[in-house]
């Protein structure tokens, strides 16, 4: 797991720079139906049970999510 950078981002901006990874986002603002805008980015990994450690740490309002493609239903992955 990588620690997070300590400027605010765009949810856009945080998909470009992290792809594929999960993320680790503590909200600076959301839209009318409380979906993160901006945030900062306090980790991230390609390993979803790195992030969820780093989340059972922390208290507050934070936004866990994947950057990459999630596959349609029906499908399968492996690795």
């Amino acid at each position: 797991m990588k620690a997070g950078q300590k400027e605010a981002l765009s949810l856009q901006e945080i998909h470009r720079r992290f792809r594929d990874e999960w993320v680790l986002v503590r909200v600076l603002e959301e839209d009318e139906l409380g979906r993160p805008l901006t945030g900062i980015v306090v980790a991230h990994s390609p390993d979803r049970e790195e992030i969820y450690a780093a989340q059972s740490r922390l208290r507050g309002d934070f936004a866990l999510f994947y950057t990459g493609e999630i596959p349609k239903k029906g499908y399968a992955v492996a690795f």
